[in-house]
């Protein structure tokens, strides 16, 4: 069919209509495969499964014909284009473009934050790309045969609101190069192991799985769960399987309870006819239970050889934010996928931050990063006594790289206002962005609930990411670029509930529900409203989007921690910026706390945990903060990747001095809240604390004895 002599062409996006040209696209992309890789067919029979593809095709009289297509796969936040192809007859046409918006469409309407391709330097492709705003970020070699670069280029996409908000780590700032700690965490079904060692079909594509895990290509990791189920079904003790399985890090599971509880949600997601029926066999619920404990502890995909799971794709990315992958998939994308994730290969940054004046200096390297000077004007003193502005400035050796400008607001109902521009191209950017951002929120919640809107400034990808990764949100409309933040800077707890929902309302708008709701599980919904619309979000991505502050619902668990005083102040920090240079864990909104493994299911993802900081060598001997684990993981003190040593304030062989054995269980934590009043270990036994180890080591508390401890500790973001 013709229209007036154009061609008509239509997007198609629905896998029943895709179907019927899975042979299409398989066979196009294999008439090019020097630049969209080699793939195999199976490959793409999942990505139609998944929903990553989408066509583009050509309407005919008898019916409609490939034209090209567009494959985009990734980890959440970050979506990867696959493939991108028009047939040759077609490419004076604009189908590229087509396609290419289809997919940003799909991508931001997912609440992805990037999304990248990597494109040969010598491709005409690269004109389609830059036109539609992918930036090189970097440039790589290429294959060995045609040695060609590649450029690696990178689109920002529409920022999440209220409404379409997820949470993602504020170590993805720095997703573009890719350090070690922002990999995305995949954990391994055991089906997809003992594809690895024995002979099964699928064998070839799981052992390249564990072969990229061992060369550090790609972050993978099991549940407790899967360990104890391999340890029932092994042969022996000395079983090779066996061994080589507790070779590989495993995450800190969740309770039982929360994991079936979970399951049992999934299980009509997964199996709808079987729970229908009451059909579930027992490798049913097995599979469901892992499912759960991926979601639970926060990992980015899920890979599995289980079809009803695959199938499900879509649903459990959409509610649960779980990418699931089939081991074939998952083998064929590992490389060029994770290629680009390689350690981040500089030394710790020696970075110095201190309060600064607005210079000429200062004045000079915003405009040179597109800052006006009416911005530059709006955030100027009035005069020496005007306290409302202050001032931030990092630096590396004598290089000024990041500089921020801090309006405190003037009223309850007011906003506060930040102004940060860093360096895009200095390495350290994303954590000078990351720190800078995190001490003007705690500033403006110094004596209340608030809200903090950070100035849009162009160019400035990096630290935009930074922002949204610390719970900062764009407008509804998308007309006004600027981000807003809501912070609380307090534990709100059943005592205090109806008088900080008051203040949270009054200085932020958004509303919590009239009564204190009993705590459920991590993925339990509460109810919100802001800007006159009604909402509802799990209690973790709550926390994470009004952070720094922490819910403590009725019932819900929480741990106390001990840790020596040598590493308590960079580990819990807080806002007054001192003289000297700050470790790279001081500057971190999350950092990482060593524990023993056997503490693996207590400080699991979500658990709030009270900071106790030791007696010995001149600790307070008191609790001293409150945080919330946002991951844990166990590996192997030898495994210890550089970057996580960094972010816990740990170097060389204290390792092996602060934790016995050869595994170290290592737990991520943000939220981080330090005591106005110290609560010291006689207080806390008054209060129904019973530990007979005097808080050695990690331990569970009764919530009633945890609230006590919280209402006289007063918590706050100083």
């Amino acid at each position: 069919m013709q229209l007036g002599g154009i061609m008509a062409f239509r997007i198609a996006i629905q896998s029943a209509t895709i179907a019927g040209f899975i042979g299409d696209v398989q066979r196009a992309a294999d008439t090019d495969k020097e630049a969209l890789g080699f793939i195999p067919a199976s490959a793409y029979a999942e990505a139609l499964r998944k929903g990553e593809l989408t066509l583009i095709l050509k309407d005919t009289g008898a019916g409609s014909a490939y034209a090209g297509h567009i494959w985009v796969s990734g980890a959440y936040p970050h979506a990867r284009v696959v493939q991108l192809f028009v047939l040759p007859e077609f490419r004076s046409q604009k189908l590229a473009t087509r396609l290419l918006r289809s997919a940003i469409q799909t991508a931001e309407t997912g609440g992805y934050l990037t999304i990248k391709a990597s494109v040969a330097s010598d491709l005409s492709a690269n004109k389609v790309y830059e036109h539609h705003g992918f930036e090189v970020v970097r440039t790589k070699p290429g294959g060995k045969t045609r040695n060609r670069l590649i450029n690696v280029r990178i689109r920002n996409l529409s920022t999440p609101t209220l409404f379409n908000y997820r949470p993602t780590s504020s170590l993805t700032v720095s997703d573009v190069e890719g350090g070690s700690d922002v990999q995305p965490l995949y954990l391994l079904d055991l089906n997809v192991f003992f594809d690895a060692t024995r002979k099964r079909k699928t064998t070839k594509a799981a052992e390249k799985i564990l072969a990229a895990a061992l060369s550090s290509g790609v972050r993978l990791a099991v549940t407790s769960e899967f360990v104890k189920e391999l340890q029932r079904t092994s042969i022996s003790k000395d079983d090779p399987v066996l061994s080589f399985a507790k070779q590989l890090p495993f995450v800190s599971g969740p309770s039982n309870k929360e994991i079936e509880i979970l399951a049992a949600r999934l299980s009509g997601i997964v199996f709808p006819d079987k729970t229908r029926d009451g059909k579930l066999s027992n490798n049913d619920s097995s599979d469901l239970k892992h499912l759960a404990e991926a979601i639970l502890v926060g990992a980015a995909g899920f890979v599995t050889g289980e079809r009803a799971i695959i199938r499900a794709h879509g649903i459990l990315r959409e509610q649960h934010h779980l990418s699931v992958w089939s081991t074939e998939d998952f083998a064929a994308s590992v490389t060029p996928a994770f290629e680009e994730l390689s350690p981040d290969r500089d030394g710790e940054h020696d970075l110095s931050i201190k309060e600064s004046a607005l210079s000429e200096e200062a004045k000079a390297f915003l405009v040179t990063h597109g800052v006006s000077e009416n911005v530059i004007a709006a955030f100027t003193r009035l005069d020496a006594a005007d306290k409302r502005f202050r001032y931030v400035a990092v630096r590396e050796s004598a290089t000024l790289i990041a500089f921020s400008a801090y309006k405190s607001a003037t009223s309850p109902n007011d906003k506060s206002r930040l102004l940060l521009v860093a360096d895009p191209r200095h390495s350290a950017t994303s954590t000078a962005a990351d720190f800078l951002i995190e001490h003007a929120v705690r500033a403006s919640t110094l004596s209340r609930p608030a809200r903090i809107e950070l100035h849009h400034i162009e160019g400035q990808s990096v630290t935009r990411r930074s922002a949204v990764a610390n719970g900062f949100l764009a407008s509804s409309s998308g007309e006004d670029k600027s981000l807003t933040k809501i912070a609380i800077g307090a534990v709100v707890a059943p005592s205090n509930w109806s008088t900080l929902r008051s203040h949270i309302e009054r200085s932020t708008g958004l509303t919590l529900p009239q009564v204190c709701p009993p705590f459920d599980n991590d993925e339990q919904e509460i109810s919100i409203a802001l800007e006159g619309k009604a909402t509802s979000v799990s209690l973790g991505d709550l926390e994470s989007m009004m952070a720094p502050g922490l819910f403590l619902l009725p019932g819900r668990p929480v741990a106390i921690v001990p840790i020596r005083r040598i590493w308590a102040e960079d580990l819990i920090g807080g806002t007054q910026l001192g003289l000297l240079p700050k470790p790279e864990a001081a500057l971190r909104s999350r950092r990482v706390y060593f524990a023993s493994v056997k503490n693996h299911q207590n400080l699991v993802r979500g658990r709030p945990i009270i900071v106790y900081e030791s007696g010995k060598k001149g600790g307070s001997g008191a609790a001293v903060a409150v945080a919330r684990v946002s991951k844990a993981e166990v590996l192997l003190k030898d495994q210890a990747p550089e970057i996580l040593l960094r972010a816990a304030v740990v170097r060389g062989s204290q390792l092996n001095n602060l934790v016995k054995g050869t595994s170290v269980l290592a737990v991520w934590f943000d939220n981080i809240m330090r005591f106005e009043n110290p609560v010291s270990f006689g207080r806390m036994e008054s209060f129904g604390m019973d530990d007979k180890t005097k808080l050695v080591k990690s331990h569970m508390l009764n919530f009633d004895t945890a609230a006590k401890i919280l209402e006289a500790g007063r918590p706050n973001a100083r």
